[in-house]
């Protein structure tokens, strides 16, 4: 049999060839809008996967991890968790709470006004003569305790004065109304912060976990587990959320300086130049 001639040869690999090319050049493209389409520069991942259509999600995902404990590096995780309501599952909640909550996503926005000032019953921490910081958390999520964190530590260092209110996604989090009312029962026998760096530090997983470890931190641990256990302090959770009513809170975290609504990011260089502003 004759040998084809090169040049026949040359065609058929010259084909192969530009087929590998196109191949490869389909697999980055993929891979690029795949990339633009996750993250979004300086941010890491973008939630958009998670978004509902009618609003952010009410805990973030777990596609990269938590950067927001360098408070000099603070660069996410503070997004806020909105008013939509996601149930978990089916299980109701306390009739209060819920009334509460439905009342607080009902709310305008219009009024952004801390009602009522900070007063007795708010745990504070920090100089009395520093400026005053309100904050509205859910400990169960992220976002709360990143807020917590940079937060309570602008507070030690002198900075500003924070009072901390609950605000339970109850509907959302089966965890968040335990954890608060342990945080209460917590503040009733003077260990609320205690308590609260505890669980901004790793989280809380279950009721057990949060009366466990909230106990821990009493003098009387007995006394704490029956309280939440008998939701002795529920009425001041409750009266709580419905003060993130009358202030128009839009969001957990919900941040307050000298009774103004703070809607920029939650990062210590942002913070500073609002509390160098409302001086």
């Amino acid at each position: 049999m004759t040998p084809a001639p090169p040049a026949l040869i040359a065609i058929p690999l010259a084909l192969a060839g530009g087929t590998w090319i196109f191949v490869v050049f389909v697999v980055v493209l993929f891979f690029v809008l795949v990339y633009g389409y996750y993250t979004r520069a300086g941010s890491g991942i973008s939630q958009t996967p998670y978004r509902r259509p009618d609003g952010p999600p009410e805990a973030p995902s777990e596609l990269a991890h938590d950067t927001t404990q360098d408070l000099q590096n603070w660069e996410r995780g503070t997004e806020g968790h909105h008013r939509t309501r996601a149930r978990q599952d089916d299980e109701p909640i306390d009739a209060a709470v819920a009334r509460a909550l439905a009342e607080w996503r009902a709310v305008s926005d219009s009024a952004r006004r801390l009602d009522p000032p900070v007063g007795a019953g708010d745990p504070v921490r920090g100089p009395d003569a520093a400026p005053t910081v309100v904050v509205w958390i859910d400990v169960s999520n992220e976002p709360c305790r990143s807020a917590y964190r940079l937060l309570s530590a602008l507070a030690d260092s002198g900075r500003i004065r924070l009072a901390v209110r609950q605000l339970p996604l109850a509907d959302v989090h089966r965890v968040s109304l335990p954890a608060a009312e342990a945080l209460e029962g917590a503040a009733a026998q003077g260990t609320f912060f205690d308590v609260l760096d505890d669980f901004a530090r790793s989280g809380v997983k279950d009721e057990t976990d949060v009366l466990e470890r909230a106990a821990g931190h009493v003098p009387d641990p007995d006394r704490l587990r029956e309280e939440v256990r008998a939701a002795t302090h529920r009425p001041s959770v409750v009266e709580q959320i419905r003060q993130a009513t009358t202030s128009g809170a839009p969001a957990v975290p919900a941040v307050y300086i000298h009774c103004a609504h703070y809607d920029g990011a939650i990062r210590r260089d942002d913070l500073a130049q609002a509390l160098r502003g409302r001086a």
